[in-house]
């Protein structure tokens, strides 16, 4: 089974948030105010303490949504844990096999 791609994820997400139901004006003021916060705080806790790793790819994530360079920065994100994902699965079975 293939692993599902970046754009598939922010698909997902978004048919889950139900963000296609919302006006466009309404959608992009929602999407800039949670994702735009999110990655404020995310590139905050760069420097103080906190969850930076999580907060940052989830604000272009959901910045995703309405503007193409938080959707690119976002697929990056995912690809990038994805190979760590792997590299970890890939790992874990040779611990196993030792």
């Amino acid at each position: 089974m293939a692993e599902p791609d970046a754009r598939e994820y922010l698909g997902k997400v978004r048919r889950f948030l139900r963000l296609d139901k919302l006006p466009p004006w309404l959608r992009k003021i929602i999407v800039f105010t949670v994702g735009g916060l999110l990655l404020i705080a995310g590139l905050i806790m760069l420097v103080t303490p906190g969850p930076a790793i999580i907060l940052i790819p989830l604000g272009l994530l959901i910045l995703g949504f309405e503007f193409k360079w938080a959707e690119t920065a976002a697929h990056k994100v995912i690809e990038w844990f994805q190979r760590v994902r792997a590299k970890w699965k890939k790992r874990k079975r040779q611990h196993r096999a030792q």
